[in-house]
Order: structure tokens, then sequence, then C-alpha cells
């Protein structure tokens, strides 16, 4: 056995003894050595901290220690604690790590690292390190450990440490910062996200303090503002607005600031590094430090300026439709297909049933309308939907008016039914007028066919626009198999054809007149030749431009001699024998 060890132990044991405290004179006669040894191990044992020391007057009584071993303290310690001797062996390791090897504590004591449980810390930088402790130097350092399929990290201590011998030895104390190293890995990762979010949305990230100075500017603000981040920051968003502007937004701050409240909207009008102004729609948030004070505002700005300059067009389109429906002569109606219930009507539709817009909403088509009306814009929106044309109808109703009605289907944007369009367009006066039209017409038809010459209107690009009984007869054509045909390809015997038709162009440019009285053939339906006296007349329209030629001719008896030319000779002009 040791002898310093021995000697150690009977001093302890004479301190149990006596626990009110000894001297070291008393020591050295209880133990039986002398007092200079007996003093020299007693400064080992309160170097080690197992005894404790009392100075009275010139005497120094020697107490045991009151103090917790520290074996005990190291198992309280959720870090893993190892105590190696000069040889590098294991002479204490505390309950952590017993649980991190998974072995009892005698299977990992009085063995080296590399031979415990422990092997996977037998690392050239734990050997250099622990040298350097057993040298007396302190070292920390950071290592990371894979086991199976986990990585864990740990900030390592290497303490130079002193044995109750007065030998070195080297405590190595292992603190798992794993879960810290992952904490700050996502928060890393969150980071990234975070800036890689702010910096690629549409949206402009603006965080100002509680002097309304911006703290943080996204880049974005290249893009909707024109100006770098670094450009705005310690500035204030009425920095970059107009002044009558900025004053507002100072009250809403002012307001803000005075009692924070969370997701804030309004509107901002800033202005572009150009000088143009920029529409932005803000939602604020407010932002508190760690122990809850208030710190200022997290601003997100959405670019809407295209986006209300759009909604602005489509107002003023809107009410420029608005204003056209409602002052067309028209009487435009809207019904609500689902509830079968009109929804709008035009200004026309109002006068005409003497109803306001508001009385007509709401109502059905049997309450608005005479029975001919209702009728046709209360059914068939099955017949909209299978039909390619919009339905149109024309009733004459009890009080003499005539209308021409028409419904529209209007489908959303699922291609459902979703309105029906009505357009009633009163034509009372157009019916009158067209009746007396066609009653002049047949009058004039009536005059033409009682005619007994053959009247003949040709247009300007040489069609037949109308050949009266007489002429068909002559002709033994039927009046309508001639209309919409080429004269002179019809009627225009061959060898004249082309010189009578360049005649007639010359005369509808207004180079030439025709002559009042001609003669010239047509070549009837069966192939013969008569030869018609004709006279001419050209039709104008209001810019004196000829429109048509009339031409009314007789037969000449056929026993004459005359030539087809006529009198005139090559020269004669068009038509229709010209």
């Amino acid at each position: 056995m040791d002898p310093t060890t021995d000697a150690l132990s009977l001093l302890l044991n004479a301190l149990k003894e006596h626990p009110r405290g000894m001297s070291v004179s008393d020591l050295a006669a209880a133990v039986g050595i002398n007092r200079n040894t007996v003093s020299r191990y007693l400064d080992v044992l309160l170097v080690s901290g197992q005894v404790e020391m009392e100075t009275y007057g010139k005497a120094k009584v020697f107490y045991l220690s009151q103090r917790v071993p520290i074996a005990a303290m190291l198992n309280f310690s959720s870090d893993l604690v190892l105590v190696l001797d000069r040889d590098r062996r294991i002479v204490q390791a505390n309950d952590a790590v017993c649980t991190f090897a998974g072995k009892n504590r005698d299977d990992i004591l009085e063995k080296s690292i590399e031979a415990s449980p422990l092997a996977a810390f037998d690392h050239p930088l734990i050997r250099s390190r622990i040298t350097d402790a057993l040298n007396g130097r302190e070292v920390t350092e950071e290592l990371r450990f894979l086991r199976q399929d986990e990585e864990l990290f740990f900030r390592i201590k290497f303490l130079p440490t002193v044995f109750n011998d007065g030998a070195p030895g080297v405590t190595i104390i292992l603190e798992d910062i794993t879960e810290g190293r992952r904490a700050e890995e996502a928060l890393r990762e969150s980071e990234m996200l975070f800036r890689s979010l702010v910096e690629n949305i549409n949206d402009l990230i603006l965080n100002v303090d509680e002097t309304c100075t911006f703290t943080y500017v996204s880049p974005k603000s290249r893009d909707i503002l024109g100006y770098a981040p670094e450009e705005m920051l310690q500035k204030t968003p009425c920095d970059f607005m107009a002044p009558e502007k900025a004053e507002r937004v100072r009250e809403q701050f002012a307001g803000l600031f005075a009692d924070p409240k969370p997701r804030v909207l309004f509107e901002w009008t800033m202005l572009h590094k150009n000088g143009s102004a920029v529409i932005l729609e803000v939602s604020g948030t407010p932002i508190y430090d760690l122990i809850g004070d208030f710190t200022g505002y997290r601003v997100v700005c959405r670019d809407v300026t295209e986006r209300l300059r759009a909604a602005k067009r489509v107002a003023q389109w809107k009410s420029f439709l608005y204003s056209v429906v409602n002052n067309i002569p028209s009487m435009v109606f809207v019904r609500e297909v689902e509830g079968n219930t009109f929804v709008f009507s035009n200004r026309a539709a109002e006068v005409f049933l003497g109803m306001t817009q508001e009385e007509i909403v709401g109502k059905r088509a049997t309450d608005l309308f005479p029975q001919e009306m209702a009728a046709f814009f209360a059914d068939g929106d099955r017949e909209m939907l299978e039909r390619s044309t919009a339905p149109e109808k024309k009733v004459r109703l009890p009080t003499g008016t005539s209308l021409s009605m028409k419904k529209v289907p209007v489908f959303n944007s699922r291609g459902v039914l979703k309105y029906m369009l009505g357009i009633a367009e009163d034509i009372t006066d157009r019916t009158t007028a067209e009746a007396l039209l066609v009653a002049e017409r047949d009058r004039a038809q009536g005059y033409l066919d009682a005619a007994g010459v053959m009247i003949a209107v040709i247009e300007a690009d040489g069609t037949i626009d109308l050949v009266n009984r007489r002429g068909g007869e002559i002709l033994g054509y039927a009046e309508k198999d001639l209309a919409g045909k080429n004269w002179f390809a019809t009627v225009v015997p061959e060898h004249l054809r082309d010189r009578l038709a360049q005649n007639f162009a010359h005369l509808v440019d207004g180079g030439i007149e025709p002559p009042p009285i001609e003669e010239s053939p047509v070549i009837t339906r069966d192939g013969r030749e008569r030869p018609i006296r004709w006279r001419n007349a050209l039709l104008r329209d209001a810019d004196g431009k000829v429109v048509a030629m009339v031409s009314s001719g007789e037969v000449v008896q056929e026993q004459s001699d005359r030539t087809a030319e006529g009198p005139v000779g090559p020269v004669r002009t068009s038509l229709p024998g010209s």
C-alpha cells in the first residue's frame, strides 16, 4: 500500500473522531507522525477539498470538509464528465456518461478511452487536447459525433486537474449542443427561406421603428419604387411622398403608434424614383421585442397601380355603356333566369311602361307587358340555348304600336345561362313608311307594266336592276329571270358587246352623254336579233355621280333596211343599244 495514502487515511480518520477540529500538533500526536510531515499532508487534503481550516490567533484548526463529494456533484450534471489520470485512464465517469455509453460504471472505469465503450471519442484532436490539459492548459473545442443514423454535436472542455497525491489529471466535460445546433441550422434555413421569399415575392416588405424610420427594406424596392434598399434605409415613408399625401400618412402612423393594432390596412401613394406615382395597398403588423415591448411595424406593400387604373377604366367603360344603353331609343330589359324576374331596364323601357326602374325590378313579364310581349319575354330559355341565333319576333299591340323584339342569352363564367337580355324597338313609323313604300312601288310597277314600251334600268356596273313586263315579252324572259344579270352579256348581240360595254363605262365615268334617241338591236332568249329605238336618261346621286341609266325602247319594224349601228354611225355611245 502507498505510505502517503495510508498517512492521509490516518489523518482523515482522526478528524472524523474529533468533529470540533484538531490542530497540527494534536493530529501529529494522534497518528504518530512528525509535525512537519502532518502539515504537508494537510496541505494536500486542503487542496483536494477533503478538509477545511480555520485560524484562531496563531493556531490553525482542521475539520473534515462539509462539502458534497465531487463524484456526487458530477452525477447531478446533465453534461458528460470524465476524469482521466496521467496515463489517460478513466478514473471517474458520471451517470450521464454511463447513460450515453449504455454501460455500467465498472465497464468504463480504469480503462483508457480507446479501450472503453467511449472508443468513438478516441480522436486525434481529443488526444492532442488531453496532452495540453495534462500540461496545464485549459482548452475548449466543438466536435461532431456520428452515432448510427444520428448526428450529435458536443462542446468539449479539457480542464487540468490535480489528484490528492498531487498527480496531474484531466477532467473532460462534454456539453451536448445538438439541439442548439439543430435550432441554429433551422434558424439559418428559416432565414434563407425568408430571404428567398422576401426577395422573390412581388410585394415590398418594410420595417419601420417607433419614429417611422425604415429599419429594413426588401430588394423589391428596386422594381416597385426604383430605389435600392440602402437608399431608403433611415428614411421615412413620407420622404417618398407628395406633401399632401405625406401629411395623411403621418396622422395614420401617429394613431397606430399610440394604439398598435394588428392587420392594419390602408393605401399609400409613393413616388417612384422617376417621379411617377405608385399606388400601394399596405398591410401593417406590429413588431414586439423579446420582453413584449412594441418596437414598430412590419409593412407589406403591394403595387396596385395598374389594377386600380384598370378598375377605373372598367368603371368608366361601364359608365359609358350604361349611358349608351340608358339613352338609346330601343327598350332594354334584363331578366334573371333563375328567379324569372327583371333586374334592369333602361329609360326607354320606363317611358314605354310608365314605371320607374325601381318599380320594374323584381317583377315578372306577366306583371309588366301586354300579353303578346309577355309570352315572348317570359319563356323560351331552353330555346335560346338550343338556337345559334337570338330569337326575334314582330308584334302589333292593340294600341296600334308595332314592336320588333329580340332575346339574347347571357352566360356566366361557367357557361351557365344567367340572364336574358330583351330588346324591343318601336317600329310603328318604320312599318307605316314601309307600307307606303310598298304601295308606291306597286303603283310604279303598275305604271311600268302598263307602258306599251320596254323599260330597263341598268346599274353603273352593268347589271340589270329592272325590266318591265313589256321588256320581258320582247326579250322572251320572265321579269325575275333578268334581275341581277349583266345587260351586255345577256341581251346585247356578241358582235356589239365589247364596244357598247366600253361606251357605257365612259358614260358612267361622266366622259360622254347619251344621245336622246338611237337604235340598237337586242338578242332575245331564242337567239333572234330585234332592232330597238332607245331613249336614254342618266340617274345621279346627291354628288352628281352616275348610279344607273333608265332606257325605254320600242321595236322597230323588222323590214327596215337601217343598220344595227343606227344613223349616227360607229361613234354611238352606250346602251341599251347605243
